[in-house]
């Protein structure tokens, strides 16, 4: 990592093909199972799902500590996402989402709780901010 790393957290999460469906993710000693096989559900979240899955805990886990700063009772909290895939070149050109709260809170402070939970989000931005991850391949003979 370069610079860029000393100003914040780093994060080393290591994903395995475990056979033609499955991988795992690790971090921190936690695992994750994955579907990695194009076209077969049954295998687990494939990776745009795993993408809006961390789209979607990142905003949570700021309406968790948002609410709390501001002093505002959450009851319950999801979201729901929808998007659209693209088949070529693979990508996903819409991502639409419902922050679903229940709370008894005004609506005004609940509206700047959204806004503000979105505008933290290391995920979040990173997705607003179009980061073009930078990759090598690393050949292991057998």
């Amino acid at each position: 990592m370069d610079d860029k790393s000393k100003s914040g957290m780093t994060y080393h999460v290591t994903v395995s093909r475990q056979d033609e469906a499955h991988a795992i993710a690790e971090a921190r000693g936690h695992t994750l199972s994955l579907n990695v096989k194009k076209g077969d559900g049954a295998a687990g979240f494939n990776a745009a799902e795993t993408l809006l899955a961390a789209l979607g805990t990142c905003i949570l886990t700021n309406v968790n500590s948002i609410s709390r700063q501001m002093g505002l009772q959450i009851d319950d909290a999801r979201l729901e996402f929808d998007a659209v895939r693209r088949d070529s070149p693979a990508a996903l050109v819409e991502i639409r989402y419902r922050l679903i709260l229940q709370s008894s809170a005004p609506e005004d402070r609940l509206h700047h709780l959204h806004e503000l939970s979105v505008k933290w989000g290391t995920v979040t931005n990173t997705i607003i901010n179009g980061l073009n991850p930078v990759g090598e391949l690393v050949i292991e003979q057998t």
